[in-house]
């Protein structure tokens, strides 16, 4: 997985429907479950692994897709 800045993120999936939206929002949360399902109190970060970066970006990706979301529900409610 590539890692580009949670800015970077917001702006590649600010086009994309509420729907759209709603499922990469899914795929970040199971992504994190994996990882904390599999975090144990003795987990040591490995230099050679980037999983607890990968770890840490999705929840800052997991930040902006709400933030989208929200606009776009904001957009749909209002616009009625």
């Amino acid at each position: 997985m590539t890692m580009i800045s949670p800015e970077q993120y917001a702006d590649d999936i600010k086009d994309l429907s509420y729907e759209k939206l709603v499922g990469e929002r899914h795929e970040l949360i199971e992504a994190l479950h994996r990882f904390e399902n599999n975090y144990t109190s003795d987990y040591k970060p490995d230099i050679d692994n980037y999983s607890d970066v990968i770890y840490q970006m999705q929840n800052k990706y997991l930040v902006e897709v709400t933030k989208l979301l929200n606009e776009k529900y904001n957009e749909i409610v209002w616009s009625r």
